[in-house]
């Protein structure tokens, strides 16, 4: 149970809670005579609230607004067009070719397998970071603008570009 107490100054709230406070000792007192359960508490002493505070107040509903016939003839064009778009999108997709098995791609004239790319790509990244901190800043910068397209860092190099620039290192670009 939660009760509240209101007043302009503090005499006032003493006084609410005293008169709390004798209504229940009433209340138990009549409890005690009676055999039947006894009204609650007084009516004179309990004062009636305004608003409860925990209690949100409903608001009515909003009636929806009639749209105009305007607004109809737009709707209905939209839904139209709309339906057209959709009908034009699935005549329009091809049939999905049947997938077929990729051959690796070449890079130059030599067939190279994915996996040997990936290892590729990890040594030259791992040898040109490792040049970088060593001081070799011109010879990598050197090497990402030439053979990466302008690359300015690792992250901007093509796939197809770690082949000539592993070449270009094997040949002591960063010696």
């Amino acid at each position: 149970m939660k009760l509240t107490f209101e007043g302009a100054n503090m005499r006032e709230i003493i006084d609410e809670m005293r008169s709390v406070i004798a209504a229940s000792h009433e209340y138990r007192k009549i409890a005690e005579t009676r055999s039947e359960a006894p009204d609650p508490v007084p009516e004179a002493t309990v004062q009636e609230a305004i608003a409860p505070v925990d209690k949100p107040v409903e608001k009515p509903a909003a009636k929806p607004k009639e749209r105009t016939t305007k607004q109809k003839e737009n709707d209905e064009r939209l839904r139209a067009a709309a339906k057209a778009k959709q009908a034009a999108k699935k005549t329009a997709k091809p049939a999905a070719p049947a997938p077929e098995e990729e051959e690796p791609k070449p890079f130059g004239e030599v067939e190279v397998n994915p996996a040997d790319i990936v290892k590729l790509r990890q040594r030259t990244l791992e040898d040109l970071q490792t040049a970088y901190a060593n001081g070799h800043h011109k010879e990598v910068l050197e090497l990402l603008s030439r053979f990466g397209n302008g690359a300015k860092s690792f992250r901007e190099l093509p796939v197809d570009a770690f082949v000539p620039i592993r070449e270009a290192i094997d040949n002591g670009a960063l010696a």
